[in-house]
């Protein structure tokens, strides 16, 4: 571990906080608490009084490094260096029409979840929901019925920490589902690896793909364009409702109603400019760490009420198991695809990937704390560009490094205090 990297001050710091909220639940001692940093997302304060330097908040944080690697069964050969282990290549939709049309891309996450609660008896799905007190924010939540699923379906595009739940999780009994981010995959993979006790309380873990989380300023910004007040909102949908849905604003006040906006505006100019720098980093994307990942069927055009389906990625035994048990119960409707259908889908996703190593090598010239990654074959994937894009990736990311100051750290007392 990079000695600059030895507590969350200090990979807050370095802006490779990713905001998941592993530590809050690892610290012992209750120091950390996170804070909503507009422009940047969600960041722990440590309370000094209360921090005994143990480290454990260090040792569970994605930000510093993910480690992953899989030898369940036989991964598919020509996916493995862009896309980590992947056994199976599914696309489909909800069994169920209403959870297939509130979901973001078919609804798959929502009803492999449904399956794992009523016909595994799982105790919960931890996951993200709306705060209920402040509908711009997000929430850890455990969803223990359809109902409560229902209501917190659909991408919440704003600052997420899931993990805050983990240590809320009831030791012994049933297990419960995991959904997140690639990021918080990996957060709770490094959790159950430093926490013999953790280990059992996650019978499956679900991974969304993920292009980078937007700050709370994002959000903002699309109030803006809809010339809506935060204290009017009652409600924010960044998806769902069809594929893939347009971005939604429910108000009070003396404009209530609804005012809305297509998800290519929402994401395309505007929240995607406001991704957090940790997300520039990301090796993953796709959720290497997790059991079973799904995100968009790009590859195919958006048709007019296009209910949504979503590529579904079965990365380990356990997630195999649950997807050929919930589509022989009918909680998903599924059929195989080739193994082309992923990058054909995800091109954005795949180049970021690509020039990776490099803008890795850029940091590391200038003496920049970066995170450790093993198991993702970047060097592999770097190799494989044009040499001409090598260079525009080098010499882009050190002219960042020098227009946007990322060479020195953040303070961190003003910065998140």
């Amino acid at each position: 571990m990079s000695k600059h990297l030895n507590n969350v001050q200090d990979v807050v710091s370095w802006r490779l906080c990713l905001g998941c909220g592993a530590c809050i639940s690892a610290c012992p001692e209750g120091a950390l608490t996170l804070i909503d940093v507009e422009e940047d997302g969600l960041r722990p304060k440590v309370s000094p009084g209360k921090c005994a330097g143990c480290g454990e908040c260090i040792r569970v944080c994605p930000g510093v490094g993910i480690e992953t690697s899989h030898s369940d069964g036989q991964p598919i050969r020509e996916l493995h260096a862009a896309w980590g282990p992947v056994l199976e290549v599914w696309e489909g939709c909800a069994g169920d029409p209403e959870i297939r049309f509130h979901g973001s891309s078919g609804g798959i996450a929502t009803a492999l979840s449904l399956f794992c609660l009523e016909r595994r008896q799982m105790a919960g799905v931890l996951h993200i929901g709306p705060d209920s007190g402040n509908p711009l924010a997000n929430t850890a939540v455990v969803s223990r019925n359809r109902a409560e699923l229902m209501v917190r379906t659909g991408s919440r595009y704003a600052p997420a920490a899931p993990c805050t739940g983990l240590a809320s999780l009831t030791a012994g009994g049933r297990p419960y589902v995991f959904v997140g981010k690639p990021c918080d995959a990996a957060a709770v993979r490094k959790w159950q690896a430093v926490n013999e006790e953790s280990r059992g309380r996650i019978g499956v873990v679900i991974s969304i793909f993920c292009a980078g989380t937007p700050s709370t300023r994002g959000t903002k910004r699309i109030l803006e364009k809809l010339s809506v007040r935060p204290d009017e909102v009652m409600d924010i949908r960044y998806r769902g409702r069809g594929w893939p849905g347009r971005t939604a604003v429910r108000t009070n006040g003396t404009s209530q109603g609804e005012r809305s906006m297509s998800y290519e505006e929402s994401w395309g100019d505007i929240l995607s400019k406001h991704t957090q720098f940790r997300c520039r980093l990301c090796p993953d994307s796709t959720g290497q760490p997790a059991d079973i990942s799904c995100g968009d069927p790009w590859y195919r055009s958006v048709e007019p009420d296009d209910p949504g389906r979503s590529l579904v990625l079965v990365r380990t035994d356990v997630g195999r198991a649950i997807v050929r048990e919930a589509m022989t119960a009918g909680y998903v409707q599924l059929e195989r695809v080739g193994p082309d259908t992923l990058p054909k889908s995800q091109r954005a996703l795949l180049r970021r990937r690509q020039h990776l190593w490099g803008r890795l090598l850029a940091f590391r010239v200038f003496r920049v704390p970066v995170p450790r990654y093993r198991g993702f074959s970047l060097l592999t994937n770097w190799r494989a560009l044009p040499a001409r894009d090598k260079m525009r990736s080098l010499f882009g990311t050190v002219c960042r490094i020098h227009q946007r100051k990322w060479n020195k750290p953040l303070e961190y007392e003003s910065h998140v205090g």
